[in-house]
């Protein structure tokens, strides 16, 4: 997997190239969230690779890039992407973001407008995290750190994928993805979610077509979550997904498709 350097920090992403005979076409940049990684909008780049270049980015201790020194909060995280952009030369992106890249992305929507022509949010909140949600991730992330994901699966997959999906053929490759990844950067990692500050102002002042999607199951970030990022971009749009949680573009792909490329379809003509 290609990286890219900033500072200290390296930072892996994937990037399909423009669609051949289109070296113009748009680009849509994928952003993962919490113990994922790009790889959970595979099913989207399948759809979408042959109109669109599909970048997606790992952030920092989360599938292929190693931990950092520090920098997890969500304002650096919005800098790594816009570095990735610059990076990649890429001034324009259809930006979609699910819980942690939905964090990101409205933050990239607000601050640089010019950079993201619409965005798409899954799964994903503008408020700060729960305070009994905040101690009781906190204290997941302790016994992952001594012990690993394998020991925690029944606690973290009710979580993060709805009752149905919880045996899913997908979830031991995913867990297998994420027992690969450095355990201390991974706690960074969920800290900085956990501790995330609200972005509510921000998200108000964002002027992208948004399209908002949530899972009707999803326990980390309700419907009610999406709702309010409804009431706060005046833009946005939002559709519940029947039977999805928290990974809706891995619970639900045909469903999260089906919305997500007649909206980039509308806005990249």
């Amino acid at each position: 997997m290609p990286t890219f350097q900033r500072g200290h920090t390296t930072i892996a992403y994937t990037d399909t190239g423009a669609p051949a005979g289109r070296e113009d076409a748009p680009v849509v940049l994928f952003a993962h969230g919490l113990l994922f990684s790009g790889w959970m909008f595979q099913h989207q780049i399948a759809a979408l690779r042959d109109r669109y270049r599909c970048v997606t980015i790992d952030f920092r201790g989360q599938g292929d890039s190693p931990r950092a020194m520090g920098g997890y909060d969500m304002d650096t995280l919005t800098v790594d992407v816009a570095e990735l952009l610059r990076h990649l030369q890429i001034p324009v992106v259809n930006y979609v973001g699910l819980s942690m890249g939905g964090f990101v992305g409205m933050r990239l929507a607000a601050r640089n407008p010019e950079t993201v022509h619409t965005l798409t949010l899954l799964d994903t909140a503008a408020t700060a995290e729960e305070p009994a949600n905040r101690g009781r991730y906190k204290t997941l992330a302790k016994v992952y750190r001594v012990a690993g994901i394998k020991m925690l699966r029944s606690r973290v997959a009710p979580i993060m994928l709805a009752e149905r999906n919880l045996e899913a053929p997908w979830v031991d490759e995913w867990l297998a993805r994420l027992e690969r990844v450095d355990r201390t950067g991974m706690v960074k990692a969920i800290e900085a979610v956990a501790d995330r500050d609200p972005c509510e102002v921000e998200a108000g002042r964002i002027i992208a077509p948004t399209l908002v999607m949530v899972g009707a199951e999803d326990a980390a970030t309700p419907p009610e979550k999406a709702r309010r990022i409804i009431e706060l971009i005046p833009s946005a749009r939002l559709h519940e997904i029947p039977g999805a949680g928290h990974s809706a573009t891995m619970e639900a792909p045909e469903e999260v498709n089906a919305l997500l490329v007649p909206f980039l379809e509308e806005h990249n003509r």
